[in-house]
């Protein structure tokens, strides 16, 4: 068989596994067009802001932002140690290390609202509750990130300095972990974006922030007041994506950081202001007892429930959700490929000014927000789940798409056009080979992220294993839970493998200069 016929059965079964999902999730062209429709009527219901409700919602808004920033800033302290833990020159004993990087697979593949849900039931309700759910997955993220960054670091130096007498940690600490520093703090920077949009909706489960209030206004329908917070939460999320883009330019040398005396006092006045604010755990309520049953749970699940065929047993269920996130991941990728060339300065110069502010307003609201106003239009069920991931998936695909685009190298371009060549011939021959594994890497990660956000939105009812989920939780059902919740993590860490093995077997065989 040849490579292009194998090619062609590959997008022949893939495009019927699209409409096979189709069909069990209820997405049909007609119901895209009616849910836009509706989406619409509530935005226009959402203006203008009503301004009086602006002192609750900023209030509301330091309680967030302090959330994503100390469990940001625990959770990177914490990875510190734990990159060293996992780390395979520092951490000789396999067992152990083995041990440990399973937990952090664990914590990592566990969506953080449920996260927050299961922390509640052990430590209370509150805003203490939601910054500990934030600093477990930023330190889960950054301790992933930061092994594997350490483990394809060149251990030449490490090696000759422990050959001098210096221990292997004290080597490494001097060696690889100086190396890995920039991509560490990076990381970091980033994961503070992230984690203001996840913080934003940890009030759903009553552990704090914006996302209490949100939950009102919507379950009242006072939707101008639900549109005060949402622009208030956009500034938020633009500020916050400022500064992050910012010092990530700054670490990797593209900007120059003046007044650096200036940057770190305002970071530790920061750090020290939101400390001395966040309310105190009210140890009174904590339920240790609950946290036994929890654990005993995912390590004893209902095996009946994971290999049972019922309709509502875990296979079905994942199988909805991978179906749901496949269908918004495919959704979000063609839409978010349009409006990332039209948001592109290199295209579009200074208009492409007004499409990047439009993705911006769609990243700067959260998934389970969607959720809920997807739910009014279309009622509870997977067909909302599609389209609220659908359009989580263009706000934060097209940003990576954008990188991309921005980082275009247009020299081959131009060399064809002068040879010659046509302007389609041109694109696909010089343009197109560099934007596929930057675009393909992308979707895969965003397929990652949307099965775990599957799990979220079972809180509002949109469909696939989430639902379930939350109601064995809310029933103390733990076995019941346990089942659902390794199952999903099981699926999240098979698809960062694939996901992992695409970047290292075909990404980096296709791109310019690796090619033969």
């Amino acid at each position: 068989m040849t490579a292009r016929a194998a090619r062609a059965i590959g997008i022949i079964l893939f495009a019927a596994l699209i409409v096979w999902s189709a069909a069990c999730t209820g997405v049909s062209p007609e119901l895209f067009a009616r849910g836009c429709s509706g989406m619409a009527e509530l935005a226009a219901a959402m203006l203008p802001p009503e301004a009086g409700y602006l002192p609750v919602a900023l209030a509301a808004l330091v309680s967030t932002l302090r959330m994503a920033f100390l469990g940001t800033l625990f959770g990177a302290i914490l990875a510190q140690f734990g990159v060293a833990a996992a780390d395979g020159f520092v951490n000789r004993a396999g067992i152990l290390r083995n041990a440990f990087r399973l937990v952090i697979h664990v914590i990592r593949c566990t969506p953080v609202l449920i996260s927050a849900l299961l922390l509640t039931f052990i430590f209370g309700l509150g805003e203490w509750t939601g910054t500990l759910a934030v600093t477990l997955s930023t330190f889960a993220i950054l301790t992933r990130i930061g092994f594997e960054d350490a483990a394809n670091a060149r251990l030449d130096a490490a090696l000759a300095l422990e050959a001098t007498g210096a221990g292997r940690l004290k080597a490494w600490l001097r060696t690889v972990r100086i190396a890995t520093r920039p991509s560490f703090l990076a990381n970091a920077l980033y994961l503070l974006e992230s984690n203001t949009r996840q913080a934003a909706v940890l009030g759903f489960v009553g552990a704090g922030g914006i996302g209490l209030i949100l939950n009102e206004t919507l379950a009242w329908r006072a939707y101008t007041r639900t549109g005060c917070i949402l622009m208030a939460l956009f500034a938020l999320v633009a500020a916050v994506e400022w500064l992050s883009e910012h010092l990530q330019g700054a670490l990797a040398g593209r900007v120059q950081l003046r007044h650096k005396p200036f940057w770190i006092g305002t970071f530790l006045a920061a750090a020290a202001v939101c400390l001395a604010s966040l309310p105190a755990p009210d140890t009174a309520h904590w339920n240790l007892e609950g946290a036994s049953a929890i654990v005993l749970g995912l390590l004893a699940p209902d095996t009946d429930l994971l290999i049972s065929g019922a309709e509502d047993a875990v296979p079905a269920m994942l199988l909805e959700t991978a179906q749901i996130a496949l269908l918004g991941t495919c959704a979000g990728t063609l839409l978010a490929g349009v409006f990332a060339f039209t948001a592109s300065f290199r295209i579009f110069g200074r208009w492409a000014l007004a499409g990047r502010a439009l993705l911006l307003a769609i990243r700067s609201v959260p998934v389970l927000v969607y959720g809920l106003l997807w739910i009014r239009v279309t009622g509870p069920g997977p067909a909302a789940g599609v389209l609220t991931l659908t359009l989580c998936s263009i706000g934060l695909l097209s940003k990576r798409f954008l990188v991309a685009i921005d980082a275009i190298d247009a020299a081959p371009y131009e060399a064809l056009k002068a040879s010659g060549a046509g302007t389609p011939a041109a694109v696909i021959r010089a343009i197109v080979p560099q934007l596929t594994p930057h675009f393909i890497s992308a979707v895969i990660y965003r397929f990652d992220i949307n099965l775990r956000d599957t799990a979220a939105l079972g809180l509002v009812g949109a469909g696939g294993i989430g639902t379930p989920l939350v109601l064995a939780m809310r029933q103390y059902e733990w076995q019941a839970a346990g089942a659902m919740l390794l199952a999903l993590i099981a699926a999240v860490e098979i698809v960062g493998w694939a996901a992992a093995e695409f970047n290292r077997r075909w990404v980096k065989a296709r791109r310019p200069g690796n090619a033969g």
